[in-house]
C-alpha cells in the first residue's frame, strides 16, 4: 500500500475581492483607450507656444458617453470643481466635487503625438465604494477630453466611459 502526502501552499496575500480586481482591469483598460485613441488621433496643435501653457480658465461642459452631462470649472489654471453624471445597469445620478484644486500640468516626459497639457482626480480609494475617477486634457484653450471611471456602485458594478467638453 502506498501512502500518500498532502502538501499545503500558505500565501501570503489577502484575498481580493473579485470586483477589485475587475475595477483595476477597468481602469488600466480605459487609459489604455485614451492613450492609444490620443496616440492615433492626428497630430494636436497646442494654441501657445512650446513651453508656454494656454489658459483655460473659466466654466467647462459637455457630454458623456453615457448620455450625461459633465462640467467643471478652471481658475488659475487649476480645476476647482467638477461635477459629472452617469448611468449605468439601473444607476443614474450626479456626483458634485466642490472644492478641488488640480493643477493642470503637462507629464513628466511628454512624447509624440502629445495630447495637450491635463488634470485627474478620484474620489477616494480605488475599491471604496461609489468609486469616481476622471482623467481629461485640453486638446485647445477651448476644447478638453478624457475617460471616466466608475467604481463599486452598489446593485450596478463597474462602468468605463469618455467624455469631451468646451469652455463656455
Amino acid at each position: 500500500m502506498s501512502q500518500r502526502t498532502i502538501v499545503s501552499v500558505v500565501s501570503n496575500r489577502r484575498a481580493q475581492p473579485a470586483w477589485s480586481t475587475r475595477l483595476r482591469a477597468a481602469v488600466c483598460a480605459v487609459l489604455l483607450g485614451l492613450i492609444i485613441t490620443l496616440a492615433c488621433s492626428g497630430p494636436g496643435t497646442p494654441t501657445s507656444p512650446p513651453g508656454v501653457m494656454a489658459t483655460y480658465q473659466g466654466e467647462w461642459s459637455g457630454m458623456t458617453s453615457q448620455g450625461m452631462r459633465i462640467s467643471f470649472t478652471v481658475a488659475d489654471q487649476k480645476v476647482t470643481s467638477i461635477s459629472v453624471g452617469y448611468n449605468f445597469n439601473g444607476c443614474t445620478g450626479t456626483h458634485a466635487f466642490p472644492n478641488l484644486n488640480l493643477v493642470i500640468g503637462y507629464p513628466p516626459n511628454p512624447s509624440a503625438p502629445y495630447p495637450g497639457p491635463g488634470f485627474g482626480f478620484g474620489s477616494g480609494a480605488p475599491d471604496a465604494p461609489n468609486y469616481t475617477q476622471v482623467y481629461g486634457t485640453f486638446g485647445s484653450s477651448t476644447a478638453a477630453s478624457g475617460s471616466l471611471v466608475f467604481g463599486d456602485y452598489a446593485g450596478c458594478g463597474n462602468s468605463l466611459g469618455i467624455w469631451s467638453a468646451s469652455r463656455n
